[in-house]
């Protein structure tokens, strides 16, 4: 049975060499690589002939932190999936990561089930947002309150609106979304911001929690 390829990156080795321990009880599961810090894996990556499937990146690191590696993924190889597993619970640092591509944000003191059900989601539904970080990024990314913006809680979508931004709760990404809405990239982007407004969010992270809080479809 083929295994999912995950690579693991945080400076406290005895703590990480635990949570590999703990991952590859899953026989899903298997820790290719863990490294002590970012630059570690930027210069990895080049080399790997096949890419893992998911990153575990802890955010305070030396060398390279996890903000500065996110940056270089997001650049170089959007395509790779990476969960933020740190003990860095500021709001900040949670919107930050997110908007550096961020699939996931969990904190190290969460339960091991935790871990790997984020882990299953992100592979599989391509995000995970705990209730803590779903909390934070609806304050924080989704703009004003539905309370000051009473227009918000009375919007109504068209059809074509509800199926992009179904598409924007899974892992595919926006020039995918247009290959199987059939429209132009140029015109996917107009939907985009169209919703941002017309919803008062800010970012495709907001659409999901936007979707999530008003129940319009089911995920997954």
């Amino acid at each position: 049975m083929m295994s999912y390829q995950i690579i693991l990156v945080d400076d406290h080795i005895i703590l990480a060499k635990a949570i590999q321990s703990i991952i590859e009880k899953d026989e899903a599961f298997h820790v290719t690589h863990v490294l002590k810090n970012g630059r570690e894996l930027i210069d990895l990556l080049p080399g790997l002939d096949v890419k893992p499937d998911l990153i575990l990146l802890d955010i305070n690191m030396p060398i390279m932190n996890g903000m500065e590696v996110a940056k270089v993924l997001q650049q170089q190889y959007p395509e790779l999936k990476f969960l933020t597993l740190t003990m860095n619970d500021e709001e900040m640092s949670i919107i930050k990561m997110f908007n550096l591509g961020a699939k996931g944000y969990l904190l190290k003191d969460a339960d091991p089930e935790e871990l790997m059900f984020a882990m299953t989601s992100i592979l599989n539904k391509g995000f995970y947002y705990s209730d803590f970080v779903a909390s934070v990024l609806m304050k924080n990314i989704s703009g004003k309150s539905e309370s000051s913006d009473p227009k918000v809680s009375t919007i109504v979508l068209k059809d074509r609106e509800l199926e992009f931004l179904k598409h924007c709760c899974s892992e595919m990404t926006y020039k995918e979304i247009a290959d199987v809405m059939f429209l132009s990239p140029k015109t996917i982007d107009g939907y985009r911001e169209h919703l941002f407004q017309k919803l008062n969010v800010k970012s495709r992270v907001g659409l999901v929690l936007y979707s999530f809080r008003k129940n319009l479809f089911k995920i997954g």
